[in-house]
């Protein structure tokens, strides 16, 4: 096989690139931050609004105050997908096995979720299992921490209301046999 080549001349105007080097550009205008002043406030700013997002973390949406209760069991089994090994090679689970984590390990103490900015859900709280950890879905758990002088927890981007259904607040997940219960309760109020 073999390959021809031809001048084919010149077919339009030609110009040369007159962009800068993106990296340039970058180096350049931090060199202009930094001389304004404007890097380390910009600094400032972002640690500003961590420290709010620390303080108060973004509420978990959709969540209303229980006005039906519910209850339901949640089951943690699960369903391995393919054998798992230790590293000799050794058969920890086959595939297809049902696995619970309640089998090995209990659950622990009741967890109570809860609007940390309603004072009667707060109330509520400490009415119940002195041990039970607190999480709150809206409300500052610092804040509540240092007042309170107990632990308190958030629940982060949601995940434990996803992970179970939860719809109202306030909800106690405890442990029941070999699953949970999850209940979202209203609040007795006295003399009614």
């Amino acid at each position: 096989m073999s390959v021809h080549a031809k001048e084919l001349g010149v077919y339009g105007e030609t110009f040369p690139i007159a962009e800068e080097n993106l990296l340039t550009v970058i180096q350049n205008k931090l060199k202009g931050m930094a001389a304004d002043g404007s890097i380390a406030h910009t600094q400032q700013e972002i640690a500003r609004k961590a420290g709010r997002k620390i303080l108060r973390p973004s509420p978990v949406n959709g969540l209303l105050k229980t006005q039906t209760p519910r209850r339901w069991f949640y089951d943690p089994s699960v369903t391995v997908e393919s054998n798992i090994k230790d590293h000799k090679g050794n058969l920890i689970a086959a595939k297809g096995s049902v696995l619970n984590p309640l089998d090995k390990m209990s659950w622990g103490v009741p967890l109570l979720l809860f609007d940390g900015d309603d004072p009667e859900q707060i109330a509520w709280a400490e009415t119940q299992h002195v041990l039970a950890k607190w999480v709150l879905v809206k409300g500052s758990p610092v804040d509540l921490e240092e007042k309170l002088k107990r632990p308190v927890y958030f629940d982060q981007a949601g995940m434990l209301v996803n992970k179970f259904g939860i719809q109202q607040v306030p909800c106690r997940i405890s442990q029941k046999d070999k699953k949970l219960l999850v209940e979202e309760l209203t609040i007795e109020r006295k003399g009614t």
